[in-house]
């Protein structure tokens, strides 16, 4: 059964590829005039003779997508090929949604943090966001690609309150067609950002979540001032801060926060964090949350799984070994059954590259989490419809329907 999935698994760029040309040739409609003849040439494909996975758990044995200018039409058991169709045969093929990396990094150009009307912290920028400086990263998009990888998640690095991600295709689009969800959710990290010196605050991780409780204390005040002044014109206007403004979707819970846990406790902080604003979370994790695993599930918070297992401890020789500790070797055994054990327990997973040296091993790395006790059906919801669902995109990625 392992060997059989790491097999269907492979074949995920099959489609990823012909989607992506599709894409390129059916483009969006564009805002720049066209300089010459417009091509609107009608684009209309049947997929045929392959095992199609429409969602996890779902499988057409033998079946047929039809596809219009990149949108699909239908998804169907047998040979159903509708007249006009350009037919290609898959024959002993599986067809999968394309991936989902549900996180990775960007660090933003130094504009972002000077626009508008700022906190009067550095550390606090909520107002960020990728979608207004995203620009392709095409090495990392081909690496993607090839494994069957047909969006990722973008976030805003540096920061306690970093900004908002965006979902981004992995194709060789422009930058604004790439982006396929604009602001998918806040970002925060509840301790120190590196680098910060001691003679600044927040200095400490006490500091850090201070200052973030703070802004959204103030960010209650903000609203409440604001309705205050529009009922009441006479009252005297409070002043614009964009940082506040942009925490207002978190508080009215439209929003989604994703908050950063460097380690298990971290996933109980963030917890903790939410409930006191009754905030719509979710955690990136560590990779150590099997060590915490009741009181991670009490929480109920999804977890974004990294899968940078460690590398074997160098025990090469006497003086080396010597200087590994048990918990060392006993996480680099544990780490590659993390994803397993939280899936198991009932616990919510995404899966995320972020942490690997080369982007380009992820599946590699989800392929020995499978081995590790992770089933195959829980890892491909962990790549596709989870994501899509939490992100609020499942109108654009995560299945075949």
């Amino acid at each position: 059964m392992l060997r059989k999935t790491s097999i269907t698994l492979a074949t995920l760029a099959l489609l990823l590829t012909v989607a992506i040309n599709w894409l390129g040739q059916a483009a969006p409609p564009s805002t720049p005039p066209v300089e010459g003849l417009r091509n609107n040439t009608p684009h209309f494909y049947a997929l045929t003779g392959a095992r199609i996975v429409p969602r996890p758990g779902q499988v057409i044995p033998n079946g047929t997508i039809v596809l219009r200018d990149s949108k699909i039409v239908s998804v169907a058991a047998g040979k159903n090929i509708p007249a006009g169709a350009r037919v290609i045969d898959l024959q002993g093929k599986t067809i999968y949604a394309g991936l989902i990396d549900a996180f990775s990094e960007v660090t933003l150009p130094a504009t972002a943090n000077k626009s508008g009307a700022l906190h009067w912290n550095s550390t606090i920028r909520p107002q960020r966001a990728v979608a207004n400086h995203y620009q392709q990263d095409q090495a990392r998009n081909k690496k993607m690609r090839e494994q069957g990888i047909t969006a990722r998640l973008v976030a805003p690095a540096e920061g306690i309150l970093k900004g908002t991600s965006a979902l981004i295709g992995t194709g060789t689009e422009t930058d604004t067609e790439a982006i396929l969800q604009p602001n998918v959710a806040q970002h925060l990290q509840l301790t120190v950002p590196r680098g910060r010196g001691r003679t600044q605050y927040p200095n400490s991780p006490m500091g850090a979540v201070a200052l973030a409780r703070q802004s959204f204390y103030d960010a209650q005040w903000y609203a409440s001032a604001w309705t205050a002044y529009q009922e009441n014109p006479k009252l005297v206007q409070p002043e614009r801060n964009d940082a506040l403004a942009a925490l207002q979707p978190n508080l009215d819970r439209s929003g989604l926060l994703i908050t950063d846990a460097a380690n298990e406790l971290f996933v109980l902080r963030a917890d903790r964090f939410a409930r006191e604003f009754k905030l719509r979370t979710m955690v990136r994790g560590s990779g150590n949350e099997y060590r915490r695993l009741e009181a991670i599930k009490k929480t109920g918070l999804p977890v974004i799984v990294p899968v940078n297992f460690p590398k074997p401890p160098n025990v090469g020789t006497d003086e080396t070994a010597r200087a590994v500790t048990l918990e060392q070797l006993m996480h680099w055994d544990h780490a590659p059954e993390n994803p397993g054990r939280l899936d198991q327990a009932g616990i919510t997973i995404l899966l995320t590259s972020h942490g690997l040296d080369d982007a380009g091993t992820f599946l590699k790395s989800v392929r020995k989490a499978v081995q590790r006790g992770l089933s195959p059906d829980s890892a491909l919801q962990a790549l596709t419809t989870t994501p899509a669902s939490l992100y609020q995109a499942s109108e654009i990625v995560g299945t075949l329907e």
